[in-house]
């Protein structure tokens, strides 16, 4: 599927964006090459997004063609002895239900993410362990390798995890197009298995509080014990509002769209949160929230 000046607010959770020049979603590798060669056609910069749940894009648009992957890049399926295969597109409360349905365990602190696993593998997504709070588990954990595109040369590469530089919310991926992963995970019996959804479910469940579109995490943790949440909170800006944007009442590390937000008014709360903290604690935040 192509479509030319397609409105973003339709494809973030944040619900705002302008228009992209192109929005195309390839069904296969070759799609997505053939994407990238009009993109370079074109003289435009190209990106790939999933499902915009950690995305702001500008009140411009984005002039350039933006990849999401479709298609063969949503399936998955069990390869061997506790191994799964998966697309990068695949939901990740599909890969939960998945997984649980197979009697599988190791993903459950994937329950209530939003996104998909492309982006979760790219961001090293990750919660903390609701047994021991100064533990984190992380996508890394139970990956065991993913396939990449790597648009350099133009070739479909298989890495292992050790050939990936995993860090807090990152992976070192950037120039990479992820198509899949393999997923190392253990049998189980399924009533522990939902207990521990349930528990991480439990831990997440102040964000049906929220109730506005928003983008999750505005800014990385500065250190487990530092919090952002808390660090804007302390300065004052709960509750804070720009526009149609405000820093939630619920969560200080959250901004939502009452309604008719713009990236301007987001951007504004972001510089808002950041000059506060810098000048209280002298932190300098940073963003969690992807920009385009």
């Amino acid at each position: 599927m192509l479509k030319y000046n397609e409105p973003l607010s339709g494809h973030t959770s944040f619900r705002i964006g302008g228009p992209a020049y192109c929005w195309v979603e390839p069904e296969n590798t070759e799609g997505i090459l053939e994407a990238v060669s009009l993109a370079r056609s074109k003289n435009k910069k190209f990106i790939v997004v999933g499902k915009g749940t950690n995305l702001l894009a500008g009140d411009e648009g984005f002039d350039g063609v933006i990849i999401h992957l479709a298609g063969d890049f949503e399936k998955i399926e069990e390869e061997g002895e506790g191994e799964i295969k998966a697309g990068a597109s695949l939901g990740l409360a599909k890969l939960v239900k998945y997984a649980f349905n197979k009697s599988l365990c190791g993903c459950e602190f994937l329950a209530g993410i939003p996104g998909c696993l492309g982006g979760a593998i790219f961001m090293n997504a990750g919660v903390r362990n609701p047994e021991n709070q100064s533990e984190s588990i992380e996508i890394k954990d139970i990956l065991l390798g993913a396939d990449v595109l790597d648009l350099k040369c133009g070739k479909i590469k298989a890495l292992s995890k050790k050939d990936i530089d995993f860090k807090y919310r990152a992976s070192g991926l950037d120039g990479k197009i992820i198509l899949g992963a393999r997923l190392g995970l253990k049998k189980g019996r399924k009533e522990d298995i939902q207990a521990r959804i349930s528990a991480f479910n439990k831990r997440r469940g102040w964000l049906a509080e929220i109730g506005f579109p928003n983008a999750g995490s505005v800014f990385k943790n500065p250190g487990a014990d530092k919090p952002a949440g808390m660090l804007i909170e302390s300065c004052g800006l709960k509750g804070k509002r720009i526009g149609d944007a405000e820093i939630s009442k619920v969560h200080a590390n959250i901004i939502v769209n009452l309604g008719g937000a713009t990236a301007k008014d987001v951007l504004g709360l972001i510089d808002l949160a950041r000059a506060g903290v810098k000048r209280k604690f002298g932190i300098k935040l940073e963003l969690e929230l992807k920009l385009i």
